[in-house]
């Protein structure tokens, strides 16, 4: 048995055996997406004194996250349309519904992809916050996992081109950071916040 179906199955296979587990996978899998904007979305204004810090780590962290998503993932699935577990597996019945049209866009994740980039940024901002932005990311790519949608390659791929792509990102300001402080700060003065 290959690694991707050995570690499928063991993940997987753990799915439909306790309501607690398998709502936490589904959490992760799909609805924790939602908490980290609405902490992003705070930590825009909160706390007062580090907003202008603050604004610039949310602003390079989902740069980075849409870059990974939106063209990283795009280019990935156009070059490589990958088949999802439940494609391939007759038996599985994933815990949480994947649009018809995404059937054969598993690598990489994009999930995956997307927070492991935003968590490699705000851990080169803030070691404390990225270790715990990393755990969460990992947390949702096990949990993409469990759920059947993907195989374990796509969530390791994922987590290799998030990182890379966060790292990238992060560069990419450090060399034009007085630019980019200056856009932010106008930006938000503009808004009256």
């Amino acid at each position: 048995m290959n690694f991707d179906l050995s570690w499928f199955a063991l993940i997987n296979g753990l799915a439909g055996h306790s309501t607690i587990a398998d709502r936490l996978g589904v959490f992760f899998a799909s609805d924790a997406q939602y908490v980290w904007a609405a902490a992003l979305f705070v930590l825009l204004f909160w706390p007062k004194k580090e907003c202008e810090d603050n604004r610039i780590v949310i602003l390079v962290s989902v740069a980075a996250a849409a870059i990974a998503r939106l063209v990283v993932k795009g280019l990935l699935v156009f070059a490589y349309p990958r088949p999802r577990p439940f494609v391939e597996l007759p038996n599985i019945h994933p815990l949480i519904a994947s649009p018809l049209a995404e059937n054969f866009q598993s690598f990489p994740s994009g999930h995956t992809i997307f927070f492991f980039a935003l968590a490699t940024v705000i851990y080169l901002f803030h070691k404390k916050w990225g270790a715990i932005a990393f755990i969460a990311a990992a947390c949702i790519g096990i949990a993409r996992i469990y759920v059947g949608v993907h195989w374990p390659t796509d969530i390791i791929g994922g987590a290799v081109l998030g990182i890379l792509t966060g790292w990238a990102t992060y560069r990419y300001y450090t060399h034009h950071k007085v630019h980019i402080t200056t856009l932010v700060g106008k930006g938000f003065g503009a808004l009256g916040l």
